[in-house]
């Protein structure tokens, strides 16, 4: 499906309604617009990151694509994200997770980390999503992820918004006639309140069933 910048959205409302809106009212409204549609467009990547320590406790990395995220040590992956609607899926080591069977002899089990490194490079075709490595406890604070140990580095897979330069969402055809239409309705809506004109209002409420 053909996906269109946002702000696409806001050449059709001119082209369909005769909207001259300002960019700061227009993305107000095609906003408001776009989450009540709900149809939010994924998508999940993978990215690197160095944990740092924190002097107040713990060891941290930033949301990916957050501000901040290349002082945190994170590194590709992002797509103009600013942070937000940004949900982490798994963090994974760089190393596999192999526990040896017993704590008073090294054979056999200290072969188990060889074994499952070997395991791991000889997969063949994994998934372009797919992150290797022991999987790590984590907590999402603001917008960093904190760890209870000094790992040396984690793999991050997360899933975030598609979005534009701008950060803005993508959108599809039916998505940009629907905030057209929606962009119409809160302006002549306003327009109604203001001026009490009840023509106004009745075209407000024309425009909102067509929504």
């Amino acid at each position: 499906m053909t996906k269109f910048p946002f702000k696409a959205a806001m050449a059709q409302a001119n082209e369909m309604y005769g909207l001259e809106l300002d960019e700061d009212t227009f993305e107000t409204y095609g906003m408001s617009a776009w989450y009540k549609i709900g149809n939010k467009d994924y998508r999940m990547r993978i990215t690197k990151a160095v944990p740092q320590a924190d002097p107040a406790g713990g060891w941290y990395v930033c949301m990916p694509g957050a501000a901040g995220g290349g002082e945190c040590g994170c590194s590709g992956g992002s797509n103009s994200e600013d942070g937000s609607d940004i949900t982490i899926e798994a963090i994974t080591l760089d190393f596999e997770d192999a526990q040896e069977t017993s704590s008073i002899m090294n054979f056999p089990g200290v072969y188990t980390h060889p074994i499952e490194q070997w395991i791991e490079y000889d997969k063949r075709m994994p998934n372009e999503l797919y992150i290797p490595g022991k999987y790590v406890k984590f907590k999402v604070l603001g917008d960093r992820i904190y760890f209870t140990e000094p790992y040396p580095s984690v793999n991050i897979l997360y899933k975030s918004l598609y979005v534009d330069e701008e950060g803005l969402p993508f959108i599809n055809q039916k998505e940009m006639e629907a905030i057209a239409v929606y962009c119409a309705y809160a302006e002549d809506m306003k327009k109604a309140r203001l001026t009490k004109d009840q023509g106004t209002f009745q075209m407000a409420q024309l425009e909102f069933q067509r929504w």
